[in-house]
């Protein structure tokens, strides 16, 4: 499969949302080992069995490639963080992290979603990826809500559901922006009057079809997005406006706005109308280099990044 191929095939799958699980076991040492995966599946019920693939090319596959038990914890949304660290490499992603053990002695994440506590059943060769099945001795499960993966990005449904519940509301302030991007550059609106750049905005998210909603106001200037992901979440301290700010790419078409587009180097941010604005497209930028995107939920001046994205490499 060639590269273009491998890619389309890869954005193709991607289409399907899953939730985000750490896979963990013990090495000889008794040390215990893990990394994320959203490729967990159930196989069967009577046995009971799940599978999990891994990559070959991941450090961790001398390991449980051999390993006699393993244990899955599915993470909830208040557990990216967690995501990330098992995501990126680092000697000891069990120190910051809290886990405990069952059955099989393999590590559990604490207050995840579900666990389920396995020992190695059998293990396939299946391509550029190893299928480690395994039968669930002991699980457990809570009611909250699962971190989703969805498009290469961590889907916050919770916060998602709030968001919407607000904009539908007529009486809650609410100003939705977007900061849009095409290859390195950010689409930015000029208020000539005032000399001042601005993110194109509206009192709700909306449709294509509605002309006064943030989707409408963009489909007149000519720009599509099919994709957008929460970037911030914060309250005007002054009026007390929430302002919910998307993120999206343009793929294709944004020739036409040169004159709107501006490079991550040359963005004049003495002219954007506000101090919130400029501090949030400097961290996006920030978190656009890394390619690691957070939710910012708070205030103008104070708040915490909620949500993490980053590129899984076991």
């Amino acid at each position: 499969m060639n590269n273009n191929n491998f890619a389309k095939l890869r954005q193709a799958l991607g289409s399907f949302p899953t939730g985000v699980t750490v896979v963990a076991c013990r090495n000889s040492n008794n040390e215990p080992l893990g990394f994320t995966a959203n490729s967990f599946t159930s196989v069967s019920l009577d046995p009971q069995l799940i599978s999990i693939c891994i990559d070959k090319k991941s450090f961790n596959i001398d390991l449980f490639s051999v390993t006699k038990h393993f244990a899955v914890s599915i993470l909830s949304e208040d557990q990216q963080f967690i995501s990330t660290i098992f995501a990126t490499p680092n000697e000891d992603r069990f120190k910051e992290v809290h886990w405990e053990s069952k059955q099989t002695k393999s590590p559990i994440i604490s207050n995840s979603v579900a666990w389920f506590d396995c020992n190695t059943e059998q293990i396939i060769n299946a391509g550029d990826h190893l299928m480690l099945i395994g039968k669930v001795v002991a699980f457990d499960s809570s009611p909250k809500t699962p971190l989703m993966y969805l498009r290469g990005n961590y889907v916050n449904l919770g916060l998602e559901q709030k968001m919407l519940l607000a904009m539908e509301n007529k009486n809650t302030a609410i100003i939705v922006g977007a900061i849009i991007e095409w290859r390195k550059r950010v689409f930015l609106l000029e208020d000539k009057e005032s000399d001042s750049l601005y993110f194109p905005s509206a009192s709700r998210l909306g449709h294509i079809n509605d002309s006064q909603s943030l989707l409408g106001k963009l489909n007149n200037l000519n720009i599509s997005i099919n994709e957008h992901y929460l970037f911030s979440v914060f309250e005007n301290a002054e009026d007390k406006t929430s302002l919910i700010y998307y993120r999206a790419q343009v793929k294709e078409g944004a020739e036409a706005l040169e004159e709107n587009l501006y490079d991550f180097d040359s963005i004049p941010f003495d002219k954007l109308n506000d101090e919130a604005s400029r501090i949030m497209l400097k961290r996006y930028i920030k978190e656009r280099e890394l390619n690691a995107f957070g939710i910012f939920v708070g205030k103008e001046s104070e708040g915490k990044v909620e949500a993490i994205s980053k590129t899984n490499q076991n």
